[in-house]
């Protein structure tokens, strides 16, 4: 068995070579002569997975570690009957972390919350849905807004227009451009003009849910709102103007904590091992090793307030300096600065040694350990 795998996927060697022989390429570079052979294509979300790449191919299943899948033509992997699979939610507690990073940075995350401040979380899906229960429960007042879900799943949602009132706006949406919700661009100028003075948007979702150009022109002519961008339009040749105006940038690492990465290799890993099986494969299982692996070592910190909590396990400035640092390379150095990224380790690495008494429920509630007495 053949298989053709983005080199930038972790442990990719140690899951996927028991099952077949592998082909590592850069995951912009994988062409339609690498998959010709190849019975399995493993990628992430710079991949376009459609025909031109796979037409003649003999690739049986594709998977991606990503949970964004508009990077796959599925009408066509549909008509072709090629098995395709994604990892939903495997970023999650990465995404979070940014976001809280994020705001920590900005004075936005206070041990108690205003009930004047208000936020929105618009796409309410595995990590939008997370990023809101955890903001919920850390007091903040919570809206959501997702036309595909009911109060069932979110409790408090809202029709898209109630973002006007809030004073952080949390992005988490899929990029989509059909349908009875299409999410490209639904952040423009009317909504920018109708946001709350003062406001600050966070997108960590898809780069085209936001017209950059729209918003470098309404940041150029207003001071009055405040931007965080991990996504961007044509990623990685984004717009630099963009990135000089925003408070915040960073290069689509929102979620790619050490865990999140390794959880979407995992969780396409099992939907392959799976997909063998119900085809009378019994390919070797070698999931546990690595889940040993990454769950055996912890980190030590000592902590005085609750953004001092996030600011030790992460600090977004650190990623916004690399890209503006990086910015006369772009956009080969968009991609090098996501290759060559760090072991960022989610917040269940870390254990609190001490801490004000009354942040312990809190800190445990995001996943930290306690240091036992």
């Amino acid at each position: 068995m053949k298989i053709v795998a983005d080199e930038n996927i972790p442990f990719v060697n140690e899951l996927f070579e028991p099952i077949g022989e592998i082909l590592l390429r850069p995951g912009r570079e994988i062409t339609p002569a690498d998959v010709k052979n190849a019975d399995i294509l493993l990628v992430r979300s710079v991949t376009p997975v459609n025909a031109a790449l796979l037409e003649g191919s003999k690739v049986q299943f594709v998977g991606t570690c990503t949970i964004g899948t508009d990077h796959l033509d599925k009408a066509y992997l549909d008509e072709r009957d090629i098995a395709y699979s994604s990892a939903p939610g495997c970023n999650a507690g990465g995404v979070v972390q940014y976001a809280l990073s994020a705001m920590a940075v900005l004075g936005l995350l206070q041990d108690s919350p205003s009930k004047d401040f208000k936020v929105a979380v618009v796409g309410c899906g595995n990590v939008g849905s997370r990023v809101y229960r955890t903001l919920s429960a850390l007091g903040y007042d919570c809206i959501g807004v997702d036309p595909f879900l009911d109060t069932s799943t979110i409790p408090h949602l809202q029709p898209f227009e109630a973002i006007y009132d809030c004073d952080l706006i949390c992005c988490h949406t899929p990029l989509t451009r059909s349908g009875p919700a299409p999410t490209e661009h639904m952040f423009n100028t009317d909504v920018f003009n109708h946001l709350k003075s003062g406001a600050t948007l966070l997108n960590a979702g898809r780069g085209g849910v936001i017209d950059n150009r729209a918003l470098l022109q309404y940041l150029n002519t207003h001071n009055d709102l405040t931007v965080v961008l991990d996504v961007w339009e044509s990623e990685p040749d984004i717009l630099v103007e963009l990135l000089d105006a925003v408070a915040l940038g960073s290069t689509h690492i929102a979620g790619y904590s050490y865990e999140g990465r390794i959880n979407g290799s995992l969780m396409i890993h099992r939907a392959l091992i799976d997909y063998l099986l119900a085809h009378g494969e019994h390919p070797e299982d070698t999931r546990r090793a690595i889940e040993a692996y990454v769950a055996k070592d912890k980190e030590t910190i000592n902590v005085t307030s609750f953004a001092n909590a996030v600011l030790a396990t992460y600090d977004v400035r650190d990623d916004d300096a690399l890209l503006r640092q990086a910015v006369q390379g772009l956009p080969a150095s968009f991609d090098m600065l996501r290759k060559q990224y760090r072991k960022r380790r989610e917040f269940s690495h870390y254990q609190i040694e001490a801490a004000p008494p009354k942040l312990m429920p809190l800190l445990q509630s995001l996943g930290y350990g306690v240091v036992a007495k």
